[in-house]
């Protein structure tokens, strides 16, 4: 491809040196006599010149005047100065402006060929530089999309799967219809009072509709029974977290929920089962949604009870704090009237 480079300089003998020393190495060449040609020129062709060569001394514009100009609208055009004061001063004023290169007149053909050829060459790998950086921060944008699609997708899918092993645990028992559901909005809102990060949040969520996924393997005549149940009846039915733990432990996605289907009926006094957890043994997650589990089962109608005044729930809260629930919990779920959700 030909390069193309733009000479400007008010003198018409240098103009037509530049011209004729650069053609005979095979560049298209345009001369301009003064900074308003040049800069009409740019206007309507910038994208097509890959070089300025530019007078430092000229009537009008200054070079240095105008490569200011042209550094701030056109920064990726190289500029090289050519200057009739020999001097480093000059020159290196130029660089500091943002000039590649400058030039000392008379200016010899091996010089400005070899000069002309470094800075082209040296634009051209920026610009290969330039154009793999693009192409790979567009590369590295449309794998960030895919991944956020891919987790997004992953995250719908996982919602979908807790709804339906709640909407599982609900079909076997007929009373806890959307208690999951109930539990988890309690429990999330609790979380929120406590400014817990998303993925905390999350956590509550999830465990709080997988809490009683156990109660899968109970049979439903227990599950339903409208009478006290027996001592052996309750055993079984004290078996229901450590099952469900069995259950999630065979899907990854889910082991995160583990403390919270294992350890929601612990209590803070340690006499709750399955391991007698008791105090700071209990994980927060697992405080907040024993909390909100124990305030919707009393405020729900079950196959043995009608449902608790919500007044009365309270009371039972206050009552059990410190004891079965955490008091702190306690404290924020009345303060905060979670009660009303």
């Amino acid at each position: 491809m030909t390069r193309h480079i733009v000479t400007t300089d008010d003198d018409p003998a240098i103009r037509k040196i530049l011209q004729i020393m650069l053609r005979k190495e095979g560049y298209l060449v345009t001369a301009c006599e003064d900074g308003n040609e040049l800069l009409a020129l740019l206007r309507t062709r910038a994208q097509d010149v890959d070089l300025l060569l530019l007078d430092i001394k000229m009537p009008g514009f200054t070079g240095l005047e105008l490569l200011d100009m042209i550094h701030v609208s056109y920064p990726q055009i190289p500029v090289v100065m050519i200057t009739a004061f020999n001097d480093l001063d000059t020159g290196m004023k130029a660089i500091r402006m943002g000039a590649v290169d400058y030039l000392a007149k008379p200016v010899h053909r091996e010089t400005l060929v070899s000069c002309v050829k470094r800075v082209l060459d040296h634009a051209e790998q920026e610009k290969q530089q330039h154009a793999e950086e693009d192409k790979s921060k567009a590369h590295m944008l449309k794998l960030e999309q895919e991944l956020q699609l891919a987790l997004s997708a992953l995250k719908d899918a996982t919602v979908a799967t807790l709804q339906a092993f709640s909407e599982t645990i609900e079909q076997k028992d007929a009373y806890t219809k959307g208690h999951c559901s109930r539990v988890r909005t309690l429990s999330v809102a609790l979380g929120r009072v406590l400014n817990l990060p998303p993925e905390t949040l999350e956590i509550l969520e999830g465990g709080s509709l997988l809490h009683d996924i156990g109660k899968i393997s109970i049979p439903e005549d227990i599950l339903n029974k409208t009478t006290s149940l027996t001592k052996e009846e309750y055993a079984q039915i004290k078996t229901h977290p450590e099952a469900g733990e069995r259950i999630i432990s065979h899907l990854p996605l889910f082991k995160r929920y583990m403390p919270i289907v294992r350890s929601h009926h612990e209590r803070i006094d340690g006499l709750g089962y399955p391991d007698g957890l008791k105090g700071d043994q209990i994980p927060l997650e697992v405080k907040i949604v024993s909390l909100a589990d124990a305030f919707d089962a009393m405020t729900s109608s079950r196959a043995y009870r009608s449902a608790l005044p919500t007044e009365i729930a309270i009371e039972e809260l206050k009552f059990f704090s410190g004891t079965q629930f955490d008091a702190e919990l306690v404290d924020l779920f009345i303060e905060h009237e979670l009660y009303l959700l």
